[in-house]
Order: structure tokens, then C-alpha cells, then sequence
């Protein structure tokens, strides 16, 4: 045989293992990507149905506090309780929303709900509409996560809200953690 047939066969052998070993590295890396963008949607549909859970939490306090305050004490009592526990719930539901921008801003309202500042001159009316305000800005920032469109700008009122406490203004969420609801004395 002469030489040109052998340089031939090595040829051949090399071109074969060679697209084959490729074959075999872009297939592996066709699934590593496939499974990527799997686990991508799966976590952005996770982060979705929380952000849709804390939607309903948040439509539920606007409710609540869009009604007047009821003489009936127990009510109103009942009707705070509500307040701290659906806080709570929203608060656990951004832990899977992965936009951090948006979990400190919705944090930070909901953490402004149901405080008052020692020296609050605020009637009532006023702190509920407050609640009111501090829902609305949450339920927009939430529903421009679900259109992937940029938070908006706070308004003037939730920034007067926010200017109650001017210590307690941070870039970041580690600073807003929730107590348990007071007797009752609150919002009167």
C-alpha cells in the first residue's frame, strides 16, 4: 500500500473521532442550555405566581382599610391582625422574587403599613389612606415586575409617608422586619 493510502485511512479515522467527539460535546452542551433555560423559567414562573399571591394579599388589606373604622372594637382588632398577617404573608412570597429593587420597595411598604411615628398627628382617615397609598405603590411595582417593565417612580404621597421616618430610609431590605400588632390602639 502506499503512503498516500494510509495518510487516507488516518485521515478518515481522525475526521470520524473528531466529528464524532464534537457530535458528542454539542449535544452535552444543546442539554446543559436546554436545561439553563428551563430552570430560568421555572424559577421566573415561581417568581410569578409569588408576585401574583402578594397581589391578592395586598388587594385584600386595600379592602380592608378602604372601609371605615368600625365602632366595634373586636372588628377592628380582627381587622389589624389581618393587617400584620397578611404583611407577613407577602413578606415570605417575595423571598421568591428574584428582582431585589422590588423586594426592598415592597418590603418597605408593606413595613410602613401599620407603624406611626411617636409624635403622628395623623387623623384615622389618614392612616388608613395611608395603608391605601403604601398598597397602591406596592401593587404597581409588583404588576410592572409581571410586565418585566422598570419600577415606576414613588408618588408624592408615599414619599411623605416614607418622610415620617427619615431614619429608617435604606437602599436595602435587611432593615425592615415586622412586630406583632399592638392592642388595637392603633389607627383610632
Amino acid at each position: 500500500m502506499s503512503t498516500s493510502v494510509w495518510i487516507g485511512a488516518l485521515a478518515g479515522i481522525v475526521g470520524t473521532a473528531t466529528g464524532g467527539a464534537l457530535s458528542i460535546w454539542s449535544g452535552r452542551w444543546t442539554h446543559r442550555a436546554q436545561e439553563r433555560t428551563a430552570r430560568t423559567e421555572q424559577l421566573r414562573s415561581r417568581a410569578a405566581a409569588a408576585a401574583e399571591a402578594a397581589l391578592t394579599e395586598l388587594v385584600e388589606i386595600h379592602h380592608d382599610f378602604r372601609k371605615a373604622r368600625t365602632p366595634d372594637e373586636d372588628e377592628w382588632r380582627h381587622r389589624l391582625r389581618l393587617l400584620h398577617d397578611r404583611i407577613a404573608k407577602v413578606q415570605v412570597l417575595l423571598h421568591s422574587i428574584p428582582d431585589a429593587k422590588l423586594r426592598t420597595r415592597v418590603r418597605e411598604d408593606t413595613f410602613y403599613m401599620p407603624l406611626s411615628p411617636p409624635d403622628d398627628r395623623r387623623t384615622g382617615s389618614e392612616k388608613r389612606a395611608s395603608i391605601i397609598d403604601l398598597c397602591n405603590d406596592a401593587v404597581v411595582c409588583l404588576g410592572a415586575f409581571l410586565r418585566d417593565e422598570e419600577l415606576p417612580e414613588r408618588n408624592a404621597r408615599v414619599e411623605h409617608i416614607r418622610d415620617l421616618w427619615p431614619e429608617w430610609k435604606h437602599e436595602d431590605d435587611s432593615y425592615f422586619a415586622m412586630w406583632e400588632a399592638d392592642d388595637g390602639d392603633s389607627f383610632d
